[in-house]
């Protein structure tokens, strides 16, 4: 986590208690053994993710500046960046050929 920026912490925080992930345990920068290929989420949670995703970005300047090319405070721009950070970092989807049994319980974002 030392590596990770400041205005990056609290997304990637979120996006771990999401799927009840321990953050200090995932390994962001391993290629060989991808960290979003270790959790998945429900579309629900991945939804509920993006929404508070778009809100942080668009109520933080720091973190706009962070993660947006363009940084700008516009509602829809914000939810489009969210889209497009959890299609390239966000876990994978829930889907019925996994592991996660349907006992399991899932917890909202």
């Amino acid at each position: 986590m030392k590596d990770i920026s400041n205005e990056l912490k609290p997304v990637l925080t979120k996006m771990c208690e999401c799927v009840n992930a321990n953050i200090e345990e995932i390994e962001w920068r391993n290629e060989e053994d991808p960290y979003y290929w270790k959790y998945e989420w429900t579309q629900k949670q991945e939804q509920d993710f993006i929404d508070w995703l778009a809100d942080y970005l668009y109520n933080n300047k720091e973190a706009r500046n962070a993660i947006m090319e363009y940084p700008r405070k516009n509602k829809k721009i914000c939810k489009r960046v969210a889209e497009f950070f959890v299609w390239n970092y966000g876990w994978k989807e829930f889907s019925s050929n996994s592991n996660h049994t349907s006992g399991e319980e899932v917890k909202i974002c």
